[in-house]
């Protein structure tokens, strides 16, 4: 993990938005030696936002999840970075080492609220080097209007399992390769689908599309939003939860339900890891 993160990259339109992917991305060493096992690698697909001035790691709930439960089991020795590397304008092509064994943490993953969205706080130390290497965090004036805005088109950005490393390599490195691809809004979900309390954003991926999977790395990563009139613009508005492989339709959580909630809780979250 201290060699370059080694990233393919399809075009300078690509490195502009990934200044809104950061990767958590994690070495699991089994703790038996003597055992056949290899080390894997695992990168979770996230993006920064800042509520009530704290900057944080946004990605699924369930990656949280599975990050806890990594850490409760004895098996394996858990390394981690943070890979800020795929962006235009950045400094280094090196992650940062990441403290996340005493990170604090907070998610929801809960299928009957639709809800599927976690943080991870960051300390200063980690939001400074990632702004120097040109990450750029979610602040409230990429969500509060989007409800009134008009999109002509959605894109979703991530990590995946095609293109990013099941095992290091004996140089111990990772590949990651972020890509980005257009979605389908739908107005509603498949009529099969049991319906959620809160909304979800609700697309669809084109059957042409070589993409076998979006549930590992694509979960945690944005989707984004563009208008074309008066002016090119985007938002991220929608955070990858889920997908139905059989119809190729991705669920995620609206950017701006996330950021209220984070909002409206954040005193509680705040309390809770102060205590």
């Amino acid at each position: 993990m201290s060699s370059p993160m080694k990233p393919w990259r399809d075009s300078d339109g690509l490195e502009y938005f990934c200044r809104h992917l950061v990767a958590l991305c994690t070495t699991a060493e089994p703790k038996n030696a003597g055992g056949s096992d290899k080390t894997r690698f695992f990168a979770g697909c996230g993006t920064l936002i800042n509520i009530r001035g704290h900057v944080m790691f946004l990605t699924a709930g369930h990656i949280v999840r599975e990050v806890e439960k990594a850490f409760a089991s004895d098996q394996y020795d858990i390394k981690a970075v943070l890979a800020d590397t795929f962006g235009a304008g950045r400094k280094s092509d090196y992650p940062i080492p990441f403290d996340l064994k005493n990170a604090l943490f907070w998610y929801m993953d809960d299928d009957e609220l639709g809800l599927d969205f976690g943080v991870i706080f960051l300390r200063s130390y980690y939001v400074n080097l990632l702004a120097l290497n040109g990450i750029v965090a979610l602040e409230e004036r990429n969500w509060a209007h989007q409800d009134n805005a008009e999109f002509d088109g959605y894109a979703m950005l991530g990590l995946p399992a095609e293109f990013t490393s099941e095992f290091v390599s004996d140089e111990g490195e990772g590949v990651v390769s972020p890509v980005m691809f257009r979605v389908q809004k739908l107005p509603d979900a498949p009529s099969d689908r049991t319906p959620t309390i809160f909304p979800q954003f609700v697309g669809q991926l084109d059957q042409a599309l070589p993409i076998k999977s979006v549930v590992v790395g694509m979960s945690g990563g944005p989707i984004f939003g563009f208008c074309l009139e008066p002016q090119v613009a985007y938002w991220v508005v929608a955070l990858q939860s889920s997908w139905n492989a059989a119809t190729r339709t991705v669920y995620a959580c609206p950017l701006p339900l996330i950021a209220r909630l984070l909002t409206r809780w954040s005193e509680e979250i705040e309390a809770d890891f102060a205590a």
